[in-house]
């Protein structure tokens, strides 16, 4: 029996020492589960903070920076050109010239394309209309109202109207009428 007791302490130690070894193998990782919250809490609240309190702007420079960027967006839209259509051609008889005077003139079709190019394939099936539209408003115009100055431009802005006139207001629209080809004779 001394043996059991003499045996009792040394097994309960080497439990104990098992035991305890199990609990000190959960306590580092426990400890690194609390550290990975600590961090990404502090890496949260540099985050939060930070957009809460951005630099103050100056009014002068924000306006001057406005003003750059819509001067880049006019100087890019007056530069740029967008995407154009076939040429649309029409001959007239101009009107009050008793069939002696012509017109001939051509135009393309300037848009901005959305990426699948649909806004384009419509335009070109709706060409025939457009052709008409410039032939009905070309045939009316009188000799004087052709040649006067700044005609073309009168033309080219009542042309864009009709046009853009003609389409669904969800698919787009044009943004000019640019002449190719303006020859009277």
């Amino acid at each position: 029996m001394a043996d059991k007791k003499e045996a009792a302490p040394e097994q309960a130690a080497a439990e104990g020492e098992e035991g305890g070894e199990k609990k000190g193998s959960n306590l580092p990782l426990v400890l690194g589960i609390i550290a990975g919250v600590l961090v990404l809490q502090t890496v949260i609240v540099i985050l939060v903070v930070s957009s809460l309190f951005k630099p103050p702007v100056d009014p002068e420079e924000a306006a001057k920076k406005a003003a750059q960027d819509s001067l880049d967006a006019i100087i890019a839209k007056a530069t740029g050109m967008g995407t154009v259509t076939e040429p649309i051609e029409a001959i007239v008889n101009i009107a009050g010239t008793d069939g002696e005077r012509f017109l001939k003139a051509i135009i393309i079709l300037e848009y901005q394309d959305d990426k699948k190019g649909t806004f384009g394939l419509e335009l070109m099936s709706r060409a025939p209309r457009f052709k008409d539209l410039m032939i009905n408003h070309l045939s009316a115009l009188t000799l004087t109202e052709i040649t006067e100055p700044g005609a073309k431009d009168k033309i080219r802005k009542d042309l864009l109207r009709q046009i853009n006139s003609t389409l669904p207001n969800n698919l787009g629209e044009v943004q000019d009428v640019l002449f190719t080809t303006f020859i009277i004779q």
